[in-house]
């Protein structure tokens, strides 16, 4: 019994551990959906492969900056805490000494849907790398199918103590 209750606790601290690693580098919500501005892109290099650690500068007017940096796949994220009077509004967007410019798009009637930005891609197009969660919904499924076939499918063997009394059964 000992054992089940240790190995459960195991797999409690492992999706405890996948789960916050998995979510490290995601940008988190400090304001209603109605404040926020997020927007995304991937850095690339001039053949379309990822460059990751670059740094990304967002600057919109009145001088609130962002410092990002992108990931392993080339992705960045950056959140602004902007209001409806801000539709209009243009983000400048570098990296390295190549600015773009976003104008702030939204539905101010809208309160609910998250405002994003269309993409602001550096470099040449590359194909899609598929999000950490497709990598990490994988591997959840493996544990819990492991799980299941241990819990359910596996065919127990019987203890000592029953052993023992079903051979001094056959034995009379």
């Amino acid at each position: 019994m000992q054992r089940r209750t240790v190995f459960s606790t195991c797999i409690g601290i492992i999706f405890f551990l996948l789960f916050f690693i998995g979510l490290s580098d995601r940008v988190y919500a400090t304001h209603e959906a109605d404040h926020r501005f997020t927007i995304t892109g991937y850095v690339r290099d001039e053949t379309g492969n990822p460059i990751s650690d670059t740094p990304v500068s967002l600057e919109h007017k009145g001088g609130v900056k962002q410092e990002t940096k992108s990931d392993h796949r080339g992705y960045y994220e950056a959140m602004f805490h902007l209001h409806n009077d801000n539709l209009g509004d243009e983000i400048l967007v570098s990296v390295g000494d190549v600015v773009k410019k976003v104008a702030v798009q939204f539905d101010p009637e809208d309160a609910f849907t998250d405002r994003r930005s269309v993409p602001v891609n550096f470099g040449a197009p590359g194909k899609e790398i598929a999000s950490d969660w497709v990598y990490w919904a994988g591997g959840m499924g493996l544990i819990l199918s492991a799980v299941a076939y241990l819990r359910f499918f596996k065919k127990k063997k019987p203890s000592q103590k029953r052993r023992k009394k079903d051979k001094s059964r056959r034995k009379k």
